[in-house]
């Protein structure tokens, strides 16, 4: 399994011959995603930073909200939390379960997780997190979230970088949070149920081109 960053909340997942993105964004975040092309995407939630399905080419299957969906050779589980406790909108992270491994894209979760809905994550592999606080949890927030769930890789999205007109936080403090100190950027990382690592890891991805 082939994973890339493409920036924000946005990454590929390729599986044998199926690819799938999740949250497109438009180009009022600042940044451009580039022409991308895709069998499924999932829509965490409706907001142009999130949910730019006309931007992906090749005419997904899109998945949004709470579900169940096998398509190809991926099983993909969609939950529904609150963004926040006053609003009544939903916002979707999504389990992504192909090749023996598990991921959970957590989408804009804007609050922390009960015990229950931790344990209902179950194993996880790899663990797409929300590190730049202001519309999503915070910093420390999401550190201890990592901590709880206990995956054997982590990849920070939806941060300050280069060209985002979002005022976020910068990546630095969620890093410091969990105690990284090795902090190489790597292109993508490929992904084997046996080459994950016995410790948790943190993956800090760059932007593909």
């Amino acid at each position: 399994m082939e994973i890339s960053w493409l920036g924000h909340s946005c990454v590929r997942i390729r599986s044998d011959d199926v690819t799938l993105i999740t949250d497109p964004y438009d180009e009022s975040l600042g940044p451009s995603m580039g022409r991308q092309r895709a069998d499924i995407v999932t829509v965490s939630h409706e907001h142009p930073h999130h949910s730019h399905r006309d931007g992906i080419e090749g005419d997904p299957r899109v998945l949004q909200g709470p579900g169940e969906y096998e398509i190809g050779n991926f099983y993909i589980t969609g939950v529904g939390t609150n963004r926040n406790e006053e609003e009544s909108t939903v916002n979707t992270i999504f389990g992504i379960h192909a090749e023996g491994l598990t991921l959970w894209h957590l989408g804009d979760l804007n609050h922390a997780f009960s015990p229950r809905q931790i344990e209902s994550l179950g194993h996880t592999d790899v663990l797409f997190a929300p590190a730049g606080g202001v519309c999503t949890i915070s910093a420390s927030e999401a550190a201890e979230l990592v901590n709880l769930v206990g995956p054997k890789i982590v990849i920070p999205l939806h941060y300050r970088a280069e060209g985002v007109k979002v005022e976020l936080e910068p990546l630095e403090a969620f890093l410091d949070d969990l105690g990284v100190a090795e902090r190489v950027r790597q292109p993508r990382i490929d992904v084997t149920a046996s080459s994950l690592p016995r410790d948790m890891r943190v993956v800090v991805l760059e932007k593909a081109i």
